[in-house]
């Protein structure tokens, strides 16, 4: 915080939350509790709860002063690999799973581009990992698909090449932005209808069930795991200033980052 009109927020204290690429944030914080507090300015109040939320890290449970370039990189998506696992675990996984911590006996693949195979390897968080052209290879057993491309033919495929040994088939992510378009538009997908998966709701959804305090400690448990788990998958790289936020984003989106940096943008 650079400037506070708020008694009970001081000059000075630290958060963390979807901050925008940019020099300042003006918030108009409201529900402010010990553990955070919400931007109540009117025209954030469309957004999903979890967007107007920053945890006050002075008594963030998931907060580690020495692993905080770790969460900025990869705290958003855990959260929601977490709260997948939550959901699919609710549903009895559907009589399979994506979740090794949880169920040892299932098989977790990763299917990845071929020139991010290595990496995904490497990683050791995957049973196996699978080239795109390669899909037709695995075996077509009771299965869950958690889809974060967004590849509307790559999802046919799927759909096509497990049928109705397909449980499940979750729409998470669209990273894949050239092959974006509506599912099943020119046929119906065998197996199952693909559900989308907001993890802005089913965050509400966790933290009203299991309360602000006792949801917190469950994800900090599950970060700390995951931290040990991903150790050494990736080297940090530092770049300051927005200019070269621009440069990262646009290298992102060309896909020519290697997966094995991560890079953090610093003021």
């Amino acid at each position: 915080m650079t400037e506070s009109r708020h008694p009970d927020i001081a000059v000075g204290e630290r958060v963390y939350g979807y901050l925008p690429m940019a020099s300042h944030l003006d918030v108009l914080p409201g529900r402010v509790s010990a553990g955070g507090f919400s931007d109540t300015a009117e025209h954030r109040q469309p957004m999903s709860p979890v967007y107007n939320s920053y945890t006050r890290l002075a008594a963030d449970p998931e907060h580690d002063p020495a692993r905080e370039a770790e969460r900025m990189i990869f705290g958003p998506l855990f959260r929601t690999g977490f709260l997948i696992e939550y959901f699919l675990r609710g549903e009895g996984w559907f009589g399979a799973s994506v979740a090794r911590h949880s169920s040892p006996q299932i098989r977790r693949i990763g299917l990845t581009s071929q020139g991010n195979v290595a990496f995904v390897a490497a990683s050791g968080l995957y049973d196996a990992v699978v080239a795109y052209d390669d899909l037709e290879r695995v075996a077509s057993l009771r299965s869950v698909s958690v889809d974060f491309a967004g590849n509307a033919e790559l999802l046919a495929r799927i759909h096509r090449h497990f049928e109705d040994a397909l449980a499940h088939s979750a729409l998470v992510g669209a990273t894949h932005i050239e092959a974006r378009s509506v599912f099943g538009k020119n046929e119906p997908l065998p197996g199952p209808k693909p559900q989308l998966f907001f993890a802005p709701d089913h965050a509400v959804a966790f933290f009203k069930a299991h309360g602000a305090e006792e949801g917190g400690r469950l994800v900090a448990a599950a970060w700390r795991e995951f931290l040990k788990a991903a150790e050494g998958t990736i080297a940090i790289e530092r770049r300051a200033g927005l200019e070269a936020a621009r440069e990262v984003f646009a290298t992102m989106v060309a896909g020519q980052i290697d997966p094995a940096k991560g890079i953090v943008i610093e003021p």
